[in-house]
């Protein structure tokens, strides 16, 4: 039989214990709710931030049109929740933020009368344009003032050398940004007519690259852009317009691999063109797109359109032009 007074001792110790458990169990368990309302309000967060993101980079894509507003809250409505508040704002010029706000419940944090906690998140978006294209490249450059931001016509015109170059273009394996040194495909009719169906593709060309141009080099038959898929004066076909000049591709069978109809060419621009065989640089490029061409040789014309159109980012960017048509645009988070 226990003495009693282990017993007594035995029962105050019991008596001593009990309150540092039940402390003790209330503390781990107020952790627990912490770690999950901290938990739950940094997935609210990430939340918050995928749907600006996303939102802002669809209203950046939408500056040309001028739906930049609608087309932002129209995504944020796509990846968000009903109650969530978005805010679209635009410089004017070329970037679009947007800021989400969301009410996150809680759940230890009720116990303390807090049922919610607010969650908010920014992004920022900018459209530009690409000053690095390869694969779809027109054997041709065009001067600054030829294609004057879009308004002009032709591609290129045989008898008005000072105004349009026949250039040779670098192999896919020429990493120089330009034709002037490296592998090239020389500006010849047997290289001109591939290029033009974009059969032969071309390695990369970079804004402030150099070009080797030959003014006066013989051209291939009109044929060559007449036989083009979907034919003469189709645009309508590849190309759905979305206002502004800006267009969107649409999938066609003769589409490449890249999603790009073969009339669609890139187009390096220039400020200079030698008067014959001679060197040009790259100030710029631009989407045109060929609708039909006329004689061959030295009566070579090809006509067709500027048209803007949005990519995927793919490198270096340089600053987009408000109202200027034929840009080949892409938009990226930069805040």
């Amino acid at each position: 039989m226990r003495p009693r007074g282990r017993r007594r001792a035995a029962e105050a110790q019991l008596g001593q214990t009990l309150p540092l458990i039940v402390f003790f169990m209330m503390s781990l368990l107020g952790v627990s709710g912490l770690v999950l309302d901290l938990g739950n309000g940094y997935t609210q967060r990430r939340s918050v931030q995928n749907e600006a993101d996303a939102a802002a980079i669809a209203g950046a894509d939408a500056i040309v049109s001028g739906n930049y507003s609608s087309a932002a809250q129209q995504m944020a409505a796509k990846n968000g929740r009903p109650a969530d508040q978005v805010s679209v704002t635009f410089d004017g010029t070329d970037t679009v933020t947007v800021t989400v706000s969301r009410i996150a419940p809680t759940f230890f944090l009720k116990v303390f009368g807090k049922s919610s906690i607010p969650v908010s998140a920014t992004a920022v978006a900018r459209l530009e344009a690409l000053a690095a294209v390869r694969g779809h490249v027109s054997p041709y450059a065009v001067k600054e003032d030829v294609y004057a931001n879009g308004s002009g016509t032709t591609l290129f015109k045989e008898s008005q050398p000072g105004a349009y170059g026949t250039i040779d273009l670098p192999t896919t394996d020429n990493l120089t940004g330009g034709s002037c040194s490296g592998n090239t495909n020389k500006g010849t009719p047997s290289n001109i007519s591939p290029e033009l169906s974009d059969q032969l593709p071309a390695g990369q060309l970079v804004i402030g690259g150099c070009l080797s141009v030959k003014s006066g080099a013989s051209q291939p038959s009109g044929n060559v852009v007449n036989q083009i898929p979907p034919g003469n004066n189709q645009m309508s076909q590849d190309l759905q317009s979305l206002g502004n000049g800006q267009y969107q591709v649409i999938p066609q069978s003769w589409t490449d691999s890249n999603g790009l109809p073969p009339r669609l060419m890139y187009i390096p621009i220039v400020n200079t063109l030698p008067s014959g065989n001679g060197q040009a640089t790259i100030t710029g490029f631009a989407w045109f797109y060929m609708t039909s061409a006329t004689g061959g040789g030295s009566g070579l014309t090809i006509n067709g359109q500027w048209v803007s159109l949005q990519l995927a980012p793919t490198g270096q960017t340089t600053g987009y032009v408000p109202g200027a048509i034929g840009q080949i645009l892409t938009s990226e988070l930069v805040g």
